[in-house]
């Protein structure tokens, strides 16, 4: 998934949400050197946790802005990760690298 891609990717699930006024708040995104699907976004410059358990993390992207609804995420956890779908016709959240419990929702992008 490229820079692009990444941005289409990002507003897709961030699509329908109500838009807020524009923000200075910027954000870094990496992919997980273990697993290419595991991705991650924190503040800029933030440390993303469970660098250990995802075999390191390999800066994608830096300085990216996001809509509303990932903001509020980042800000309830200091982070949104996530898994793509191998077709990258979605995305399940994670709130940690162990197996995922069945009340992890899956999120469809259409």
């Amino acid at each position: 998934m490229g820079n692009n891609d990444l941005h289409d990717f990002l507003t897709k699930i961030d699509s329908g949400q109500e838009s807020e006024p524009a923000s200075s708040d910027r954000f870094d995104h990496y992919r997980s050197l273990a697993d290419y699907n595991l991705m991650i976004l924190v503040a800029k410059n933030a440390v993303p946790p469970f660098r250990f358990k995802a075999g390191g993390w390999e800066l994608c992207q830096s300085s990216i802005e996001l809509g509303p609804s990932i903001k509020a995420r980042i800000a309830e956890k200091g982070f949104l990760m996530f898994r793509v779908d191998e077709d990258q016709t979605g995305w399940t959240e994670l709130i940690d690298l162990s197996p995922l419990p069945a009340t992890d929702a899956k999120r469809e992008i259409k």
